[in-house]
């Protein structure tokens, strides 16, 4: 009996291959790491800083930001987006309290923030 040769294509189609969609997925990435990033990040480090542990005028308190500084990059400091370079005097508050090396770990530990953050803005642009 002979054969003869046979092939499957398997195609996919829809919203997957527009040409777009790896802009609108690097901008909602982006849009989920500020809310990340200002949230679970200067949250973290502003809840760390009280009377006795590294607050004592407030002003280090409203220095520390958070911000989109790329496509795919957030950063929280103590005023280096904002105010062009952080507080002098932060750095010694860091190495005595270790608030940003805290934020960090957390974050970094915990993929279900990841999730929670940027997950929504994903959904937005595949539902589309």
């Amino acid at each position: 009996m002979p054969t003869s040769p046979f092939g499957v294509e398997v195609k996919i189609t829809g919203r997957i291959t527009d040409k777009r969609l790896g802009v609108e997925v690097v901008a909602a990435t982006g849009k989920g790491l500020r809310e990340l990033a200002t949230i679970e990040g200067q949250g973290a480090v502003q809840k760390q800083l009280y009377p006795g542990h590294g607050f004592i005028s407030g002003h280090l308190f409203k220095h520390i930001g958070a911000a989109l500084v790329g496509p795919l990059t957030a950063q929280f400091d103590a005023g280096a987006n904002r105010y062009k370079k952080n507080l002098v005097y932060a750095g010694s508050v860091e190495a005595r309290y270790n608030m940003f090396g805290k934020a960090y770990d957390a974050l970094k530990g915990s993929p279900d923030l990841w999730k929670r953050y940027i997950g929504p803005y994903l959904m937005k642009v595949f539902s589309k």
